[in-house]
């Protein structure tokens, strides 16, 4: 049993142009319906009980998705962990499966494979031939007091946190899984 957690908090710098200069990645349209509408249909598809999405804009918006939790006003600048982090401290369930809103072509089993590789002091997380995917993970929420104490130490990136609870890396040999639409090039590439 598990919660779903959208990571949507993001500033989607990557996705801005002259035409559109504050981008929120998450309610663009891709194939008919917002990002974010195809993160709550895999995640509710997965099993999913909660669905809580991290956002820090348009949260009016976003609620029409699932619940929206903000980051700590003390942890405003330290990125997807942050998100992370809300996510865990809401969780009703003992476990929460993260996505970021972005990634697309998600494998039908992460998950049951994720779920079964995690445990409560060690999270697990996706990886496909390209590389590793640190946000596309399952962890228990008792992690949320050590996450907490690594940002507040100055902690920011995911692989590095996830070194420190010696996470899992669960493997999909798909190439095409797991497929982050970052840019305009990505969107259109996808689309």
């Amino acid at each position: 049993m598990f919660d779903g957690l959208i990571l949507a908090g993001g500033q989607s710098r990557r996705m801005r142009s002259a035409d559109a200069p504050h981008v929120d990645k998450g309610l663009m349209p891709w194939r008919g319906e917002p990002l974010v509408a195809h993160a709550r249909r895999f995640l509710r598809d997965q099993g999913a009980q909660t669905l809580w999405i991290s956002a820090n804009r348009h949260p009016d918006d976003y609620a029409a998705y699932g619940e929206v939790v903000r980051d700590d006003a003390g942890h405003a600048d330290c990125g997807p962990l942050a998100g992370v982090l809300a996510g865990l401290k809401h969780s009703r369930s003992p476990s929460l499966l993260v996505l970021p809103v972005d990634v697309v072509h998600c494998p039908a089993d992460l998950g049951a494979r994720l779920s079964a590789a995690a445990s409560p002091g060690r999270p697990a997380y996706a990886r496909t031939p390209d590389g590793p995917h640190p946000l596309c993970l399952m962890a228990h929420r008792d992690l949320a007091d050590g996450l907490r104490v690594f940002l507040e130490s100055g902690g920011r990136q995911v692989q590095r946190w996830l070194r420190s609870c010696d996470a899992v890396a669960v493997d999909f040999s798909d190439a095409d899984a797991l497929v982050n639409l970052n840019t305009p090039e990505d969107w259109a590439r996808w689309a």
